[in-house]
């Protein structure tokens, strides 16, 4: 089991939630919680995280640094970077107050973690990396 928190947990398709956590077992979200005080083997990050189905994972990430490259965010401790021309994913605006009903364990989502994210825009910036938390 492994815990990480963020500024911002994005949820595709739904919203976001400020300074919540995320507890995984085999790098597939668990549960979520808010993060109201600082919690033993919780792991503070910077940015935001973003979770993903497997289906997103697999999708040929055409942001990579390297022109051509099909590559995907499943690969064991790559890092990618961001092109804001292109969006893999959408970053939705609405702040959510909990997390949705059909958002648990079932879903098997998988936490992406976004650094150098832009709080004003809502959005990573051109050069942001993001890598799959395990």
């Amino acid at each position: 089991m492994k815990r990480f928190a963020s500024h911002f947990l994005f949820l595709p398709a739904y919203g976001y939630l400020k300074q919540y956590a995320v507890e995984t077992e085999e790098g597939v979200v668990v549960r979520l919680f808010p993060l109201t005080e600082e919690m033993e083997n919780v792991e503070w990050l910077p940015g935001a995280i973003v979770l993903l189905t497997q289906e997103e994972l697999k999708k040929p990430d055409i942001n990579s640094p390297i022109p051509n490259a099909q590559q995907n965010y499943s690969k064991t401790s790559a890092e990618f970077y961001y092109n804001s021309k292109k969006n893999i994913v959408k970053f939705p605006r609405n702040l959510l107050m909990a997390p949705p009903p059909s958002i648990d364990g079932s879903c098997r989502l998988r936490p992406v973690y976004f650094s150098n994210f832009d709080i004003t825009t809502m959005l990573p910036v051109d050069g942001t990396r993001h890598k799959l938390l395990r």
